[in-house]
């Protein structure tokens, strides 16, 4: 992935939830064409931001040796309620609705000062990702997970 927009894990619950953060800076890279005398970030980019914490969350619910990867499908019932902007901090939730072989569904949230920023619902299709199992691959996704969970219980989201 060539950008992530969860900078911190700050809860996991295994196959139930999790909680993380998302810090917006003014050297963020889409602030320079949106817009360059009013920066806003993106609501696409909001909901980038919780599909990507969502995806996490359920790629670790799975049992280790058991990898799947999780491919955002659908975007149901979104609400933006304001505007995201340099400074701010956006605190997002996902709670697992549904999980099966092939599919999850999530109820997403945001949150800015205590302020509901944006909700929605969020499908992902699973690919059995075991056959293209690559250990350098494999080793990124878990140097990344530990970065993300290095306050989570005692430091490092070992799976």
């Amino acid at each position: 992935m060539r950008f992530y927009f969860v900078d911190k894990i700050t809860e996991f619950k295994k196959g139930s939830s999790i909680s993380g953060i998302k810090n917006i800076s003014m050297t963020e890279p889409f602030f320079t064409f949106h817009f360059q005398r009013y920066p806003v970030m993106p609501g696409v980019l909001i909901i980038e931001s919780l599909a990507q914490l969502a995806g996490l969350m359920i790629e670790m619910s799975f049992e280790k040796g058991c990898y799947k990867k999780a491919i955002l499908s659908i975007i149901d019932k979104t609400k933006i309620k304001f505007m995201a902007r340099p400074g701010d901090q956006i605190i997002m939730n996902a709670v697992l609705e549904n999980i099966s072989e092939n599919g999850a569904v999530c109820a997403v949230s945001a949150f800015i000062d205590q302020k509901l920023l944006c909700e929605t619902r969020l499908t992902f299709a699973l690919m059995d990702a075991g056959g293209l199992y690559d250990k350098y691959l494999e080793d990124e996704r878990q140097a990344l997970i530990n970065t993300l969970m290095r306050d989570f219980n005692g430091g490092g989201g070992e799976l």
